[in-house]
């Protein structure tokens, strides 16, 4: 006798997957983590621009710097060859102080000469003696006739010699601004006055003489024995002529 045919089973349920837990997800859920990523593959992100580096003081100067001061270092060296030219050429310090070329003499006598045709008055050509010598003499003609001599006194010192038909108060304020009397004499027959006056701090002495159709002043930065001796001398050469 066939034996009953066993009874299979009915397949059983598939079981259902497990849920996964908060620390299980899908991978193609996964959330990337940028950090992780970039250790991962040991390269550093390069999103965030980078701040501006400050300049070094010791960069390299630029062709525009470099231009410029090329040109500033040879303005200076243009300036410096000038004023040594100018010091070898000119000398220094005051006009009374430099010495004269031995080609530059003056020659006062022909000067005067010249101006003697057209002076209004008797052109003084003095003889001051030993230790002065000449630097210019010139004549000014015009509205008022003027004749100017200037020396190197014996002390080393510059004088003037200005001749005009008088001595005009527009000369005295141009060469002693200010000017006052602080004695009366005669020098030759001619009534002179000694002078003093001058920019403060650099007073100066003069002597003015009026004689009979003229009028001179010496004056400079030196004593009144140096000043009358040239006024004597002028005053000399001056009366030699009016006798001749």
């Amino acid at each position: 006798m066939r034996e009953a045919d066993h009874e299979t089973p009915e397949a059983s349920e598939p079981t259902p997957a497990a849920a996964p837990t908060g620390d299980e997800r899908p991978s193609d859920e996964r959330e990337e983590r940028p950090d992780e990523s970039a250790e991962a593959t040991g390269t550093a992100r390069q999103d965030v621009p980078q701040a501006a580096q400050p300049k070094s003081a010791y960069e390299l100067p630029s062709r525009k710097n470099t231009v410029l001061r090329n040109m500033v270092w040879a303005l200076a060296l243009t300036m410096a060859v000038v004023v040594v030219i100018g010091i070898a050429f000119f000398g220094v310090g005051s006009d009374h102080q430099r010495e004269r070329l031995e080609n530059s003499e003056v020659d006062v006598a022909a000067s005067a000469e010249r101006a003697e045709g057209i002076a209004p008055f008797p052109v003084a050509v003095p003889r001051p003696g030993e230790g002065w010598s000449e630097r210019s003499a010139r004549f000014t003609d015009g509205g008022s006739p003027r004749w100017v001599i200037q020396y190197s006194s014996p002390h080393e010192q510059l004088v003037t010699l200005t001749q005009e038909s008088e001595v005009s108060s527009q000369l005295l304020s141009s060469a002693l601004p200010g000017s006052v009397v602080e004695e009366e004499l005669e020098i030759d027959g001619v009534s002179c006055e000694l002078l003093r006056g001058g920019e403060q701090g650099a007073e100066k002495r003069g002597i003015s003489c009026e004689g009979e159709g003229f009028g001179l002043l010496v004056h400079g930065g030196t004593d009144r024995e140096e000043l009358q001796d040239l006024a004597e001398a002028a005053l000399a050469d001056v009366q030699g002529d009016h006798a001749a």
